[in-house]
């Protein structure tokens, strides 16, 4: 396997954790900024296939990795504590699946997240209000193991796979079991932590009610990488040829397209501009248009890297309301730039040149109130 292709390994199996996590709190905005202060309880299921992929994003992605499949389940809550306070709660499960044509052939990763966010309605007149938010969110990538490794195509570096050409056996284990057991290549999670600041001002414009959103988010990305037989310093070891390859040479290679291993922050700027729009007793829509501006600390550029600080989504859906109580809808998103700006945990040196290409996915929810 090339750098190339090493490179959007990682990336696919970060990304797969991460496509879900569009924040259905903000997407809801238009519903609960006004006069709509009842409990609220809603969820949605997003997808995406290739089947789905309308922005050709798998295409693009250079190398022997494909992003099959990534699904998501979210929950929230939102509660009004008092005339001018609200709180909202989010809980997002994922589980994303890649297929390569080398070893390891099929990936299936799983993520999850949770989010709390305050409102208080800070002002309010016939025309507009305006609100303060405040809110933190934590994301967490579940360990994915990877047993082997095709490197060019040539060797087949493991683990427990029958075409493993070199394998690190666990001598501790034989030592006490007497059984074979040998590490795999690489054990990887990665999570985040971190906090956001806002104000959104609502308004009546064109026959709509409309508001706009100034935030700052700040996030800690961490990422977490093990593996034994990338620490094997034995010179001996380190010699070995197969193929006309050396192993250290092997090893130092994938070294090079690994993400950092020290954490960095993600400083985000966040303008948003939405609106709803009756279309009669029974349906209505929203729209909202986001632009993510992105700094980021402690972070190291690889060489020859790219760095993307820019993206711009747009979300549309058509809303249902049967009876006062029940909402069902049906969205869908787009973004220049991936997911850059609402999903830190998927970025790093060596994913950041697929962040040039868009992204979308489809969605379907509903939301009841509890008077």
């Amino acid at each position: 396997m090339n750098n190339k292709t090493t490179g959007t390994f990682l990336l696919t199996t970060m990304l797969a954790s991460s496509f879900y996590a569009s924040a259905d709190v903000e997407f809801k905005r238009p519903l609960q900024l006004y006069k709509e202060q009842d409990i609220q309880v809603g969820a949605e299921y997003s997808y995406f296939d290739l089947d789905l992929d309308f922005l050709d994003y798998a295409s693009n992605l250079e190398g022997r990795s494909t992003p099959e499949r990534n699904e998501a389940i979210r929950l929230d809550l939102h509660i009004p504590l008092a005339e001018r306070i609200t709180f909202d709660y989010q809980r997002s499960n994922n589980e994303g699946l890649i297929s390569r044509t080398a070893q390891p052939f099929e990936t299936l990763t799983k993520g999850f997240d949770h989010q709390l966010d305050a409102t208080y309605w800070l002002f309010r007149s016939k025309d507009y209000s305006i609100f303060l938010h405040g809110g933190l969110k934590y994301s967490k990538q579940d360990p994915v193991k990877l047993d082997c490794y095709d490197y060019e195509g040539v060797v087949v570096i493991g683990g427990t796979c029958e075409e493993a050409d070199f394998r690190l056996l666990d001598g501790d284990k034989y030592l006490t079991t007497r059984e074979f057991d040998y590490f795999p290549v690489m054990e990887t999670d990665a999570n985040t932590i971190g906090f956001k600041l806002g104000a959104t001002l609502t308004n009546q414009l064109f026959g709509m009610s409309t508001y706009q959103y100034l935030g700052f988010e700040q996030t800690e990305v961490n990422v977490r990488l093990k593996s034994e037989l990338l620490e094997i310093t034995d010179p001996f070891l380190l010699q070995v040829e197969f193929q006309g390859l050396r192993f250290g040479d092997v090893l130092d290679s994938i070294r090079s397209e690994l993400p950092q291993d020290e954490p960095w922050l993600d400083r985000t700027f966040v303008l948003e501009a939405g609106a709803k729009k009756p279309i009669n007793d029974t349906f209505f829509v929203t729209g909202s248009l986001t632009h993510y501006t992105i700094s980021r600390d402690s972070y190291v550029l690889g060489e020859q890297e790219t760095e993307y600080n820019n993206n711009t989504a747009l979300n549309l859906a058509i809303w249902m309301q049967p009876s006062e109580t029940f909402n069902i809808y049906l969205r869908g998103e787009a973004s220049t730039n991936n997911v850059l700006g609402f999903e830190p945990i998927a970025y790093n040196r060596k994913s950041s040149k697929y962040f040039r290409h868009p992204f979308g996915q489809l969605s379907l929810g509903f939301t009841i109130k509890i008077p």
